[in-house]
């Protein structure tokens, strides 16, 4: 991804090239790419000979079916919980320790090209800081491109040792 960020954000003042930037990425996730491993035992010293197994395994990028199922094999536990109260209707006060959060940038303080470089780094100072202040905490999260091309980020939050009181806002 270096390669693409480079190129196509470049270091001159001009407008990136999303569109070849998408084409770029399309032709990089469905170009499949594979690791060879070699899996060797330790019979060299019961029979005399070392036995070798030689695999290729497809490699997980961004967006490809290996990813996809990557994926699916962390979040699908979420699938089989039953379903259960988050918090009682009746009570006067509600309370939930799961927050939907999304993180987007002021395109004033930055352009296309340092919000990308610096997304990763502000992300994890943003997450450190929240469990200073709130504790354990465990998120999902997904990044994705505004219109104007900047990243901005969606994560499912749980805190394990705090409560946010919880309203209801009618209208927009």
């Amino acid at each position: 991804m270096a390669y693409a960020r480079t190129h196509f954000l470049g270091y001159s003042d001009r407008d990136p090239d999303l569109e070849g930037l998408e084409k770029f990425y399309l032709e990089w996730r469905d170009y499949n790419e594979y690791i060879v491993v070699q899996k060797q035992s330790d019979n060299l010293r019961i029979i005399g000979e070392i036995d070798k197994e030689t695999i290729a395994v497809k490699c997980c990028k961004w967006s490809n079916d290996v990813y996809w199922w990557r994926v699916w094999e962390r979040i699908k536990k979420l699938y089989d919980l039953k379903e259960q109260t988050l918090f009682d209707p009746h009570s006067n006060i509600k309370l939930s320790n799961v927050l939907f959060v999304t993180l987007t940038r002021d395109t004033k303080l930055a352009t296309i090209r340092e919000a990308c470089k610096i997304e990763g780094e502000d992300f994890n100072k943003w997450i450190r800081n929240l469990r200073k202040k709130y504790g354990r905490i465990s998120y999902f999260r997904t990044l994705e491109a505004s219109k104007k091309g900047y990243p901005h980020i969606h994560i499912l939050i749980i805190f394990h040792d705090y409560e946010f009181e919880v309203t209801q806002i009618r209208g927009k």
